[in-house]
């Protein structure tokens, strides 16, 4: 196999990767609400894909190699995209903590941390319980749980994607600096 031929399906591989990457990002943008964001992430993605694809087909007839590069770039590109947006933890979440003796404290403790907690009264299968729900950032869900574990190692709880969050009483740790309460009046 001639060096050209090695350079280019690894810069096809690369490309994809790329490709793949920004596309899983662009589309969690697009999930958030982030138009501005996944318009200029879907631009650069189909600018780098037309180059790579372009490449591809030219020459995949010929040197079925660059249609294995491009396939891996595609799988490995999706895993990376992955975790580039579990690293960057965009949005927000609904945290459901369910706690039959230990919500109150676990509610004040959340507070003190500037996490804003709603409480409901609620019947487990045991008897009473307590439901805190607390809206936080993505980035901040680790923290939120750590919290509540701390108070009550056995503590159940859910957690689920908020989608929009507009912020009641903003704190840093809850809204983004750029949402307060009076852009949303």
């Amino acid at each position: 196999m001639a060096e050209n031929t090695i350079i280019l399906g690894i810069l096809i591989f690369l490309a994809e990767v790329v490709v793949l990457t920004i596309g899983t990002v662009r589309t969690m943008m697009t999930v958030q609400g982030e138009t501005k964001m996944a318009f200029w992430l879907g631009a650069l993605e189909m600018t780098v894909w037309v180059m790579g694809t372009s490449a591809v087909i030219a020459k995949v007839g010929e040197v079925p190699f660059l249609g294995v590069c491009y396939a891996l770039g595609f799988a490995v590109g999706n895993v990376t995209g992955i975790w580039v947006e579990r690293k960057i933890a965009l949005g927000h979440v609904v945290v459901r903590f369910i706690s039959p003796v230990n919500g109150r404290v676990i509610s004040s403790a959340m507070r003190n941390a500037g996490f804003g907690t709603t409480v409901v009264a609620g019947e487990g299968s045991e008897g009473p319980v307590t439901v805190q729900f607390v809206v936080c950032r993505r980035k901040d869900l680790k923290q939120v749980i750590s919290i509540a574990r701390t108070i009550d190692p056995d503590v159940f709880y859910t957690y689920e994607n908020a989608g929009v969050a507009h912020c009641h009483r903003p704190s840093p740790q809850q809204c983004p600096a750029e949402q307060t309460a009076s852009d949303f009046a």
